[in-house]
């Protein structure tokens, strides 16, 4: 069996598994296909194609191998039992038991008690979470519950192959499907979709049975594009609003953010965010980044709190174009640091506003901040406060946001674009920044580089040393006159130069075969990587401690060391 991945959006993935000399593409779905039950066209159909084995009872020859029903809240030791029965019947398919032992191998796995296990959200997201952890990136089937209305939530956390088999068992209950969810045919006065069985009018199992099957085709291709265009997400979140099943799922998938956090990418689309949203592994990331990561400019005296803008980055918006005018007019303006108050994000330094997803968020902003927003941001504020020392801060925020507690000036009293407010803010930082000595721009340059270097890669290297030139954000990190860094604004993240590479060295490493790597280099050629890297992130490349190469990673860490295919960096500059 060969499996290869070409698209990832999240833990959702478009490849192919290369199966007796054809290939099934996935997401997949399977279809069940027997004498009266036809199959759509042109699909992969099981009972035909993939043949089962039968049962622990009935066994038979096919492709599945035999499955041992049991519920799932049966003692451990039968777990146990089952898990070695399983494994001594595998073929490329391998019945796997949440609570068993697993052995890592090259197949396609296949979930025990899906149904049982989907009835409990809790008890679906642990399985889900824990049997990834056992069988790393390898192909994963759930069986018979598979839906329109569940499919996006189902790809999205983390299966690869579902069947028709729910499908054709709701059919059988006369209930009509849809991407939203499910009615009985018979309260049905118009039919909410345009296939050919629709137009001509629902009058018996078949004619349901193959509008169901395109409701499901149709949803298929949803998750597929939405794969491609990195929104499945967004899909996901949508279904929630409509589903309290799935919504229950959702939030408990964000629960398990060191397991998720891992396969996100480190930049991607914009984030409609919803209530849904506070504990989405990009945003929780980027809080936990500035608390265990992030340190100040150290030249940085004077802390202003501003809110956040509806448009990204904060610095293009009219609000903040404004208290940047009053800034620039403060000519010690290098010892004031501004800091942007929002959610779910929590803390945006300037200096951090175009890493993703701080330029790339989007809010309904009504003044009304809800019990879990105020708790994070006073959190996170106490939190960053205890790390980062300043001699003064200086709140210039709106009065929605007076539940923070902090010993801070304010200077905000109407409306923190307000004529007066705005003068308030200009004599306080004014009389406040005279105090301190002189801070040069290139001070100040060097000093926000560090911090954002910190930011994205936990570590300076040897860059110390170096001087940094251009104009926010932009700036050209020189080593020696030698150019080892740009950051770039679009892409939210420092690019290094085999210079840089060098200063930032065993540091988002990864170690590969003797070869010199030109245009890529595969899974197959990586020995090893820092397990720290997600797709996406800026690399550096080794061989036996000798510098190879710089590029952007195209997998997580831990991916790249499992995987056999596929592409896992993309090489920029090589030695």
């Amino acid at each position: 069996m060969k499996f290869e991945i070409e698209k990832r959006n999240e833990a959702a993935r478009i490849g192919w598994i290369e199966y007796k000399s054809r290939k099934i593409e996935i997401p997949a779905i399977l279809w069940y296909s027997s004498p009266r039950i036809p199959a759509p066209i042109k699909t992969i159909r099981l009972g035909r194609d993939i043949k089962a084995s039968g049962t622990f009872f009935y066994p038979k020859k096919g492709d599945i191998p035999p499955s041992m029903p049991y519920p799932y809240f049966f003692p451990q030791q039968f777990h146990d039992f089952a898990s070695k029965w399983n494994e001594s019947n595998a073929t490329e398919f391998e019945i796997i038991d949440v609570k068993g032992n697993i052995r890592k191998e090259e197949k396609i796995y296949i979930l025990q008690n899906t149904i049982e296990l989907y009835s409990n959200p809790r008890y679906f997201v642990e399985a889900i979470t824990e049997v990834r952890q056992k069988i790393g990136y390898k192909p994963l089937y759930a069986p018979a519950i598979a839906l329109p209305s569940n499919l996006a939530i189902l790809i999205y956390a983390g299966i690869d192959i579902v069947d028709s088999i729910a499908v054709v068992l709701k059919t059988r209950k006369g209930i009509y499907l849809t991407g939203e969810g499910e009615h009985k045919i018979e309260e049905i006065e118009e039919y909410p979709c345009s296939c050919k069985y629709c137009r001509k009018g629902i009058n018996d199992f078949r004619s349901l049975l193959m509008h169901n099957y395109e409701a499901m085709k149709n949803e298929m291709a949803k998750v597929r594009n939405a794969i491609k265009n990195d929104s499945l997400r967004r899909l996901v979140e949508g279904k929630a609003v409509i589903n309290a099943h799935i919504a229950t799922i959702l939030r408990l998938l964000d629960e398990k953010y060191n397991h998720f956090e891992k396969i996100w990418p480190i930049h991607g689309n914009k984030i409609n965010a919803s209530c849904y949203s506070l504990n989405m592994p990009p945003i929780k990331r980027f809080r936990e980044r500035i608390i265990k990561r992030y340190e100040k400019p150290d030249v940085a005296k004077i802390l202003l709190l501003l809110p956040c803008s509806s448009k990204k980055p904060y610095s293009i918006s009219k609000s903040h174009t404004l208290f940047r005018k009053v800034i620039n007019r403060i000519s010690n303006r290098n010892v004031i640091h501004e800091v942007i108050l929002t959610s779910p994000l929590g803390i945006v330094p300037r200096e951090l506003e175009n890493f993703y997803p701080a330029a790339h968020y989007d809010i309904s902003v009504t003044g009304y901040w809800n019990r879990e927003e105020k708790e994070m941001l006073q959190s996170m504020l106490d939190e960053y406060l205890a790390k980062n020392k300043y001699d003064a801060i200086i709140s210039h925020l709106p009065k929605e946001m007076n539940f923070l507690s902090i010993d801070a000036i304010s200077t905000c009293h109407e409306k923190p674009t307000g004529r007066d407010d705005l003068k308030r803010l200009e004599k306080v930082l004014y009389e406040l920044s005279e105090e301190y000595e002189h801070v040069y721009p290139s001070w100040r340059r060097k000093a926000e580089a560090k911090s954002m270097l910190l930011f994205q890669f936990g570590s300076i290297g040897e860059f110390g040393e170096c001087i940094v030139r251009g104009k926010f954000p932009e700036y050209k990190i020189y080593c020696n006159d030698k150019q080892a860094g740009v950051y770039v604004a679009k892409r939210g993240l420092f690019s290094l130069t085999l210079v840089g590479a060098r200063k930032l060295g065993r540091n988002y490493w990864v170690e590969i075969d003797d070869f010199i790597p030109k245009g890529s280099i595969f899974a197959i050629g990586v020995k090893d990587a820092d397990e720290r890297i997600r797709s996406g992130d800026e690399v550096v490349v080794f061989h036996n401690g000798e510098l190879r190469g710089i590029g952007v990673a195209k997998m997580n860490g831990s991916e790249m060391i499992e995987s056999r295919h596929g592409e896992a960096v993309k090489i920029r500059h090589h030695v």
